[in-house]
């Protein structure tokens, strides 16, 4: 047990903020998801003094989904809503639209959760494999924190101030959050079949955008309250290690 105790601290120290991030992100990126392709003809109304470069990849065009088209006219309308086209160099078609907001919101929301920095996401062999490493590391945390929380509460022994809080989050909300956090991990392969468990995107709530919603904004207050109380008291324990 103080093996598993040790190894709750330490990892969260190394996890604790990135939990936070995850699940604040994750309340923006349920609202405003990155954007994707979709193709359209390209309007014959594009004002004809919009600037124009040509680009083989930026932060929205870095994935695969765009290879085909590369490289890609990106236009600047310089409207109120400072729309962005990009436009394939091989069928002519607009093939992704993008607006100022959408790409603010973008930025606290799909951009870390998943790590989206352009030249690391170009890299898709190390993206993919520093989001499988940090989901499966930060899972196993997770489980260790649950199993050491749990024999807490049964020998009697209770904490003080934030590490109580901490406790009792944990008690309340670890087995659901552990639970997406992990589907979440399996949410990295292609075509899993508890995908969807991950967006909560099933039977009960898919019918009920509204519940849907505030169930998953609930999971993710949920996860920032347990998770910076966790980065807290890591950056306490850090402190006092100096």
């Amino acid at each position: 047990m103080p093996l598993l105790t040790w190894l709750h601290r330490w990892w969260g120290v190394l996890f604790a903020l990135l939990f936070a991030i995850w699940f604040a992100s994750g309340i923006v990126m349920h609202f405003v998801p990155f954007p994707a392709r979709s193709e359209g003809p390209l309007s014959s109304g594009v004002d004809a003094h919009a600037a124009v470069e040509t680009v083989d990849y930026d932060q929205w065009t870095v994935a695969g989904d765009f290879d085909s088209d590369r490289p890609l006219r990106r236009i600047v309308l310089n409207d109120q809503a400072g729309t962005e086209i990009y436009v394939s160099s091989r069928s002519g078609k607009v093939v992704l639209t993008t607006t100022r907001g959408v790409r603010l919101m973008n930025y606290v929301g799909s951009i870390p959760h998943w790590l989206y920095a352009t030249e690391l996401r170009h890299q898709r062999k190390t993206w993919s494999t520093l989001m499988w490493w940090l989901s499966l590391l930060a899972t196993i945390g997770a489980a260790i924190g649950v199993v050491v929380g749990l024999v807490r509460f049964r020998s009697g022994s209770t904490y003080q101030g934030l590490q109580r809080w901490h406790h009792i989050f944990g008690l309340i909300f670890a087995p659901f959050l552990l639970a997406w956090i992990f589907s979440g991990f399996l949410s990295l392969a292609d075509n899993w079949p508890l995908r969807s468990f991950h967006t909560l995107d099933f039977a009960l709530l898919a019918p009920r955008p509204l519940l849907r919603s505030i169930v998953i904004v609930a999971l993710c207050l949920c996860g920032v309250a347990f998770s910076l109380t966790g980065a807290v008291l890591a950056w306490r324990r850090l402190r006092a290690f100096r």
